[in-house]
């Protein structure tokens, strides 16, 4: 019978085909957390040979019920790995995601809204073994946001999403309410970008005190761009990071809390 801590202990032990046999089993007695986890084996080829196509399958029946399944569908139609590539399921994907709480998702569509088009992620594709971890393309890859040039699809790239600032808004506040113990190094960086709509005026009122707080928070969660900003643009307010005002501003903006 299946049990998902089971095939987490065969997984972690490096017992791989056992561990994909396992979630094989638990995805046939109609598990959608177990097809999750098999789908993701034949994405990477992890214990099973490796099969995007089929894991798109596996990927499908979990899509309901896990949103980092439906996050990942969005990455394999933006690449077309194991599926035809089409940009607006990419972005249909990735919505589903992102209603389920995924702040990589949340992110994308910020970001997507923000320039009219579908981009590379800096998150190729999400794990669940043994928790919510992000694969990111490059090490060192920070959400810039970039638009591949010269591509003879990139008018298909910008017909998938509308350059829409409110709604790029609305996702990047979605994202700043995740705390530390969510993908750290996410929810910091979603502070700091939230901060940036009340600084550009984007998809909402220009707030430069309401800015500057909420870089106040990111800097004080580790974001090194809000420390930045903060000691160019605003030094005096580096006098008022201290835990006490950090918290104020955290309830008053009833987002997530600090670092782990």
């Amino acid at each position: 019978m299946y049990d998902v801590k089971t095939g987490v202990v065969l997984y972690l032990d490096g017992r791989y085909a056992e561990a994909a046999r396992h979630f094989y089993e638990g995805a046939a007695e109609g598990d959608a957390e177990a097809a999750f986890h098999y789908g993701y084996m034949l994405l990477k080829g992890i214990g099973v040979e490796k099969n995007p196509a089929e894991a798109k399958s596996f990927f499908s029946f979990a899509v309901g019920y896990v949103g980092e399944a439906a996050y990942n569908l969005a990455v394999m139609y933006l690449h077309g790995e194991g599926v035809k590539r089409d940009y607006r399921k990419c972005i249909e994907y990735m919505t589903d995601a992102a209603d389920m709480d995924i702040i990589e998702a949340q992110l994308y569509l910020g970001v997507s809204y923000t320039l009219g088009s579908v981009f590379e992620p800096d998150i190729i594709s999400i794990s669940l073994l043994p928790y919510h971890t992000p694969e990111f393309r490059d090490p060192l890859a920070v959400l810039e946001g970039d638009i591949p040039e010269m591509e003879e699809d990139e008018e298909l790239r910008i017909r998938a999403v509308r350059f829409d600032p409110r709604t790029a808004f609305e996702y990047f506040r979605m994202a700043a309410r995740h705390g530390g113990d969510y993908v750290e190094e996410l929810a910091v960086q979603s502070k700091y970008l939230y901060a940036r709509c009340f600084l550009d005026g984007l998809g909402t009122e220009f707030n430069l005190e309401r800015a500057n707080n909420l870089m106040l928070l990111a800097a004080a969660e580790g974001s090194a761009e809000a420390m930045a900003y903060l000691s160019t643009e605003a030094p005096y307010m580096l006098d008022k990071l201290d835990p006490r005002r950090v918290e104020a501003i955290r309830k008053t903006e009833r987002l997530g809390g600090g670092r782990k």
